[in-house]
C-alpha cells in the first residue's frame, strides 16, 4: 500500500493555490471539501493525504476545466514555488547534479505514487517513471504528465535552452491533447508502450550553471536532508505514532504494541499524546480512515481488496466503519473523489458525474 511519502508536504498545494489565484479563484474554492485549512498548510511538519490532494485536483478541474492542466501547471512553475528544493536545484554546479537532487528529493513535495529511476545508457540518461502497482489509470496519466512538465520546467528554470529529450514512451493511450506533448517536447513519442520512460541526451549535463553557489547549495542540501528525516520521523509523538500506524495499516495495533516499539510504557505514551491534544483511539481511527480514502482515490482496488489491506475481517465491517465516520457510502465517496479520465475532452473535467 502507499507508504508515508505518498502523502505530500503542503508546498505543492500552495503552488496550486497560487496557480488558481492568478486565474481569479480564491483558496476556499480550491480547498472546498478537503478539510485543509491555512493553519494546516502553514505547519512545516504537516502532510496532505492523497485523498485530499485528489479532491484539490478535482476542484481545480471543475473551476478551470482543461484536459492539458498538467502542461499549464508546468508552464507556471517557478523555482520559488518549490521552496528549499527549488533553491537547492538552482544552486547546483551543473544540470547533472540538479537532476540528481530533483529526482532524489521531490517525493517529499510530490509524493511517491510515481518514483523515478535514472540509468546511464551510453551518452544518454534513461529516466523511468515507475508507478505504484495498483494506481488508477486515470490518476497515473495525470501524474506522469505533471511529472514530465515539471521536468521540463526544471531545465528551463536552471537556464538550459531546451530539455535535451530524445525519445518518450508512455503506457497510456494517446490523449486528445497529444499536440501539447509534441509542442513541448519536440521528440518522438510512443503511447501505449511497455513503460513510462524518457531518453535524455547527456551531452550538456556537465555545463556549469549560472546560479551555482557552493555555500547556498550546501546549506539548502542540509535543510533538504533534515526535511526528509522530519517527514519520516516527525517532530512530535503523534507524528511518530501516526507513521507507525500507517506502516502497519494492514493490521490494527494496540497502544501497548505502539508504546513497546517506542520504548515507552502505555501510560507514558497516553500522557504524551494527551499533552498534544491527541487520543490514541481517535488517532487510530483517523489513520485507518485516511488509509481507506487514499486507497479508494489512488488505486483500482475494489472494496474487498481494500478491506484486506486495512485489516478488516470482511467488506461489511469496512463499509460500516466508513459510513459511520464519513456519513457516506464507499460508492458515494468514490463518485465525488475519483479523478475523471484525462484522455477525454475538457468537458470530462468536472467533479460531479
Amino acid at each position: 500500500m502507499p507508504n508515508m511519502l505518498s502523502r505530500l508536504r503542503p508546498q505543492k498545494i500552495l503552488f496550486y493555490l497560487m496557480f488558481m489565484e492568478r486565474r481569479g479563484f480564491k483558496a476556499d474554492r480550491v480547498l472546498d471539501g478537503t478539510g485543509i485549512n491555512p493553519h494546516h498548510l502553514a505547519d512545516p511538519y504537516s502532510l496532505v493525504e492523497m485523498s485530499q490532494y485528489i479532491r484539490v485536483i478535482n476542484n481545480i478541474n471543475r473551476l478551470y476545466p482543461s484536459p492539458s492542466l498538467a502542461f499549464s501547471l508546468g508552464e507556471s512553475l517557478r523555482l520559488g514555488d518549490l521552496g528549499i528544493l527549488g533553491y537547492c536545484v538552482m544552486s547546483c554546479p551543473n544540470p547533472r547534479a540538479a537532476m540528481q537532487v530533483w529526482h532524489q528529493y521531490n517525493p517529499i513535495f510530490f509524493g511517491s505514487l510515481i518514483e523515478a529511476s535514472v540509468i546511464t545508457v551510453g551518452n544518454r540518461l534513461q529516466i523511468i517513471h515507475v508507478p505504484y502497482a495498483d494506481i488508477r489509470q486515470d490518476l497515473l496519466q495525470f501524474l506522469i504528465e505533471e511529472k514530465i512538465c515539471y521536468d521540463l520546467a526544471l531545465h528551463r528554470l536552471i537556464g538550459m535552452e531546451r530539455f535535451p529529450i530524445e525519445r518518450l514512451t508512455l503506457t497510456y493511450p494517446k490523449p486528445q491533447h497529444a499536440d501539447c506533448y509534441s509542442a513541448s517536447l519536440r521528440c518522438p513519442i510512443a503511447f501505449s508502450s511497455a513503460e513510462n520512460a524518457m531518453l535524455v541526451l547527456d551531452n550538456d549535463m556537465d555545463i556549469p550553471l549560472q546560479g551555482h553557489d557552493p555555500e547556498t547549495h550546501s546549506h539548502c542540501l542540509k535543510l533538504l536532508k533534515d526535511l526528509w528525516n522530519s517527514v519520516n520521523a516527525g517532530s512530535t509523538m503523534s507524528h511518530k505514532v501516526k507513521a507507525m500506524l500507517y506502516e502497519n495499516a494492514h493490521r490494527p495495533m494496540t497502544i501497548d504494541e505502539v508504546a513497546a516499539k517506542l520504548f515507552l510504557s502505555s501510560r507514558t505514551l497516553n500522557r504524551t499524546l494527551a499533552k498534544e491534544g491527541i487520543n490514541f483511539m481517535n488517532l487510530t481511527i483517523a489513520v485507518r480512515l485516511e488509509t481507506v480514502k487514499n486507497l479508494l482515490t489512488t488505486t483500482h482496488l475494489d472494496s474487498h481488496e481494500i478491506a484486506g489491506r486495512v485489516g478488516f475481517s470482511d467488506v461489511r465491517c469496512l463499509r460500516r466503519f466508513f459510513k459511520a465516520h464519513t456519513g457516506q457510502t464507499i460508492q458515494q465517496f468514490k463518485s465525488h473523489n475519483s479523478l475523471p479520465s484525462v484522455s477525454t475532452s475538457a468537458a470530462a473535467f468536472s467533479l460531479e458525474a
